[in-house]
């Protein structure tokens, strides 16, 4: 083997080669059909791109055409530095769940997963941890094995056919009741954590969106709403203020000596990163047991369908991509959908009938005068 002054390696059976410091690696021999050029995308280190070269060279004195083949530690790595990392927020948690993910294939080309081996994975996890997260595993690999389609790297999902669990099986619906609320608000120490509440279980925001609202750009006193630039779905949309978030809000920035962040934190003077310690320290001592503080954004979306709210505006307050994900949040009580089978007694009643005395007392009524 020799190396030329330009960087290409030369063996007996082909050469690698890179067009420059650092760049994509290139493998040239001769093959059965003439002279083959190959880029090859995943090797990162000259021993990959002779392990390249020695398999493209076989394959095509094997007469088999598979094309360029990738690991699936390097199919992985390419889906968080091309596809996540671009396209995704939350991709440092993807980052996380691939760990799990490559132990398990390791040394495995993506070629040659298939959806046996993916069942096979979906048990194990079963017993690892929460379906839910099964149910992430498998979202993340499908979309991974899309992008090597899209790369030309594989010609189908080994997803394909495998089925994520039931979603009722671990849907998350605890609420925050009026009278639990009252409780918490009381046991809240600090009075930041006390304002958060409020305006969590009334506008329905992520943390980090609540972390993030400033006085000159995200709150509007005059019209009322608060404009969120800093979201999941990469999108921006107006949240209204009720009485109560007015209120809140307008008594907090009398306090305040600057235009800059709502809610600052003092022994930083940065934005909030988590106030879970402190949300679940209100909760003990209020005596909530299982209370999540995403709980409170569930909270606000199950109150506004009990007021009357249809889905589609719940939908947009939350920010949601699709109404399934707003169904995932909206928990009605027992009540409500009581209320809501009684509507159809309300169609069949002649007129003068008194309607709330066989309902057995709900008023059926109120459901229609919410706007």
């Amino acid at each position: 083997m020799a190396a030329s002054k330009q960087g290409r390696r030369n063996f007996s059976f082909g050469s690698i080669y890179q067009r420059r410091p650092g760049g994509r690696w290139t493998i040239d021999f001769r093959g059965p059909s003439g002279r083959v050029q190959q880029v090859i995308k995943w090797a990162a280190t000259r021993q990959e791109a002779e392990e390249a070269l020695r398999k493209a060279i076989l394959q095509a004195f094997l007469g088999e055409d598979k094309g360029e083949r990738i690991t699936f530690d390097k199919l992985s790595e390419m889906y968080v530095r091309d596809w996540a990392r671009v396209n995704k927020k939350s991709w440092k948690t993807d980052v996380g769940f691939l760990k799990g993910m490559k132990a398990f294939f390791k040394g495995r080309f993506a070629d040659t997963i298939t959806s046996q081996d993916l069942e096979q994975f979906k048990a194990k996890k079963k017993s690892e941890v929460r379906l839910s997260s099964v149910n992430r595993y498998l979202s993340i690999l499908s979309k991974l094995f899309n992008c090597g389609i899209s790369w030309g790297f594989l010609k189908s999902n080994p997803c394909k056919g495998v089925k994520k669990f039931s979603e009722q099986s671990f849907r998350r619906t605890r609420v925050l009741s009026r009278e639990e609320e009252s409780r918490l608000m009381t046991a809240a120490g600090p009075e930041y954590l006390k304002s958060m509440i409020l305006i969590f279980t009334n506008t329905g925001l992520r943390r980090k969106e609540l972390f993030q609202l400033t006085w000159t750009e995200s709150v509007d006193f005059k019209r009322r709403r608060l404009f969120i630039k800093e979201t999941k779905t990469n999108k921006s949309r107006y949240v209204p203020m009720n009485e109560l978030v007015v209120q809140e809000l307008e008594g907090l920035y009398r306090t305040r000596k600057d235009d800059g962040l709502v809610f600052r934190n003092e022994e930083t003077g940065k934005a909030f990163v988590d106030v879970r310690k402190a949300f679940y320290g209100a909760c003990r001592r209020a005596g909530i047991e299982n209370l999540l503080l995403l709980d409170l954004r569930r909270t606000f979306a199950t109150r506004l369908l009990e007021a009357g709210a249809d889905v589609i505006s719940a939908k947009e307050l939350l920010g949601h991509s699709s109404l399934s994900v707003t169904q995932i949040y909206t928990m009605t009580d027992s009540k409500r959908k009581l209320e809501a089978v009684e509507l159809l007694v309300l169609k069949r009643q002649p007129a003068g009938d008194n309607l709330v005395t066989r309902s057995n007392g709900l008023l059926v009524n109120n459901v229609f005068s919410v706007n």
